[in-house]
């Protein structure tokens, strides 16, 4: 055996995973003299992803970690997508866009920059999240806990959008009224918020979850049916994440992702009876594509209705 491959076990396997997959390049280029090793099967693919596990958020998942790519001034990444997905909230509920009684946020992790701009046109916001560490650091922030998150620079860059930067503290102290729960969530399960009982959803918003939480396609396709049920006829789902993605870095902890495509993506919610109002990308900035924390190659916003 080459030498040099017979010292991949020895990886951390994000690293040998990532490594896996730039072994044509590596081999063009005249690193590996030898033939290069048989990448995985379709089928080989699938069975690692299914092998995920969502206790795995549980057990691994470190909520303070996480928050590293939310800080606007500091992070290229952060920069990227932040920018990116709060213009998209801004236009979407802005006035004269999507209003109403009641917003659910499907998957909101520890991170509010999602409600910024809903909690102005909305009267009541649940948030909610899979995992216990992720509910208690939201919390955390709207109780004014001590430790909590800075949020305000992303706040500010809201209120920026808005016309009114000085009004930062203004607005997270809506936010703070308007979010009455955050409640456990299981988007594989045929009622995501159980045991909670709520009224039919004017909106529903969903950020970064779907890629995160699904271990397959058919598995995507089902939590997008299972959370259409929290919405009312007519209501309107605000989905939002990254194409391409196979995983992510949380700290020095790796989790594998579903690569979402546009062409699956749109069929899939047209399958369960959503008509497209919006949809929105932008391919990975070049200066972040050598940031190995995550292998998206694109983003993502989009609007649709319930139709029946």
């Amino acid at each position: 055996m080459n030498r040099r491959l017979s010292l991949l076990p020895s990886l951390p396997i994000y690293l040998l995973f990532h490594l896996l997959r730039k072994i044509p390049t590596l081999h063009q280029s005249g690193i590996f003299t030898s033939p290069a090793p048989r990448l995985p099967s379709t089928l080989e693919k699938t069975t690692f992803l299914e092998s995920k596990k969502p206790d795995v958020y549980q057990t691994n998942f470190e909520p303070t970690s996480y928050l590293e790519y939310f800080k606007l001034d500091q992070d290229p990444m952060a920069k990227e997508v932040l920018h990116f997905l709060l213009k998209h909230y801004n236009a979407t509920f802005k006035p004269g866009g999507l209003k109403g009684k009641l917003l659910i946020d499907i998957g909101s992790g520890p991170t509010i920059y999602q409600l910024l701009s809903a909690c102005e046109t909305f009267e009541e916001i649940v948030a909610s999240d899979y995992t216990d560490k992720n509910r208690q650091e939201l919390e955390k922030w709207l109780k004014k806990e001590l430790g909590a998150f800075d949020w305000s620079p992303v706040v500010k860059y809201v209120c920026e959008l808005e016309g009114h930067r000085d009004r930062w503290a203004e607005k997270e102290e809506r936010l703070r009224k308007a979010v009455r729960q955050v409640l456990k969530c299981d988007i594989l399960k045929e009622r995501p918020l159980e045991p909670a009982v709520l009224p039919p959803a004017d909106c529903l918003i969903s950020s970064l979850c779907l890629e995160a939480a699904c271990p397959t396609l058919g598995a995507c396709r089902d939590a997008l049916h299972h959370i259409k049920t929290l919405l009312r006829p007519r209501g309107h789902l605000v989905l939002s994440g990254t194409f391409g993605s196979s995983f992510y870095m949380v700290g020095d902890k790796w989790f594998p992702t579903l690569p979402l495509e546009e062409k699956f993506l749109l069929e899939a919610l047209q399958e369960i009876g959503f008509t497209i109002e919006k949809l929105e990308k932008a391919p990975r900035a070049a200066e972040t594509l050598l940031d190995n924390r995550s292998d998206y190659t694109g983003m993502f916003f989009l609007v649709a209705r319930r139709g029946d």
